[in-house]
C-alpha cells in the first residue's frame, strides 16, 4: 500500500553514504587509545547511524571514559567524514525529488555541521530544502532531528501535512514512531536481520524507492485537489 507523501527526509549513513568504513576505522581508534576491546566487524557494523552515547555506551562503557570515547571518536572521523561514496542512484534520485517539487531535508545522527560539509561536498546543498543533522547534547536524537526538520521545513511553507523519512535501521524507525511519523526502509544499507520489521514499507533498491516516493507524491497531490 502507498502512503500519500508532502515531503520527504532522508538519512544519510546508510542510506546517501556507504559510511560503514569510515565509521568502523574511527570506532576502533578511539577505543584502541584506551586499550579496549574491538568489537568484530559485524558488531561494529550495527553502530553506523545510532547516537554515538549509545553505541559507546552500549559496550558497556559509561560516565567520563564514555564522554572521551565520543569525542575520540568525533576527533577521527572529522577527519575522514567526506570520504564516503553515495550509493549508485541515489544522487540522481535527490535531483529528480527536487526538480519535481517535493520538499526534501536530511535528519541524520550526524553532527549538524558534517552533514552540511557533506551535502556540500556531494552536490546536494541546493537540492535540500533544510539540512538538519544531530547536536553534541546526548538528548539530541533521530526523533528531535526529524522535528527539527519537519519545524524548518514548515517554516520555508513547506507541505509537511503527510511526510515520510528514508532510513536504513532499526534508528530510523525508532525515530520516526516516536516522531510520529512513516518510515520507509532501504535495503541496501546497514540494517540488522529485523530492523526494519516495522517499518511501512521496505524498498530493496532505489528504483524500488523511486517508484514508491513519486507515487506517494502524486497520491497526495491528486488528494490536495
Amino acid at each position: 500500500m502507498f502512503l500519500s507523501i508532502s515531503a520527504v527526509l532522508f538519512d544519510v549513513d546508510g542510506t546517501i553514504v556507504d559510511s560503514a568504513p569510515a565509521v568502523m576505522s574511527a570506532f576502533r581508534g578511539a577505543l584502541s587509545d584506551y586499550d579496549l576491546p574491538i568489537p568484530d566487524d559485524q558488531r561494529l557494523r550495527t553502530y553506523v547511524g545510532p547516537p554515538l552515547w549509545y553505541s559507546f555506551g552500549d559496550l558497556g562503557y559509561e560516565g567520563e571514559l564514555l564522554a572521551n570515547l565520543v569525542s575520540g571518536y568525533r576527533a577521527r572521523y572529522q577527519a575522514h567524514f567526506l570520504d564516503p561514496e553515495p550509493f549508485p542512484g541515489v544522487i540522481d534520485l535527490l535531483h529528480e525529488l527536487h526538480d519535481a517539487g517535493v520538499p526534501l531535508a536530511t535528519a541524520t545522527s550526524k553532527q549538524a555541521p558534517m552533514a552540511l560539509a557533506q551535502m556540500s561536498h556531494l552536490g546536494l546543498s541546493s537540492v535540500f530544502d533544510v539540512i538538519a543533522g544531530a547536536t553534541p547534547d546526548p538528548a539530541s536524537s533521530k526523533a528531535t532531528v526529524i522535528h527539527e526538520a519537519l519545524t524548518r521545513l514548515e517554516e520555508r511553507g513547506a507541505d509537511i501535512s503527510c511526510p515520510v523519512i528514508v532510513g536504513d535501521s532499526i534508528w530510523d524507525v525508532r525515530g520516526a514512531k516516536e516522531a510520529g511519523i512513516p518510515v520507509i526502509g532501504v535495503g541496501w544499507g546497514y540494517a540488522t536481520d529485523d530492523g526494519l520489521d516495522d517499518a511501512d514499507a521496505v524498498c530493496e533498491t532505489v528504483e524500488d524507492l523511486r517508484a514508491y516516493l513519486l507515487d506517494g507524491v502524486a497520491k497526495h497531490a491528486q488528494s490536495a485537489r
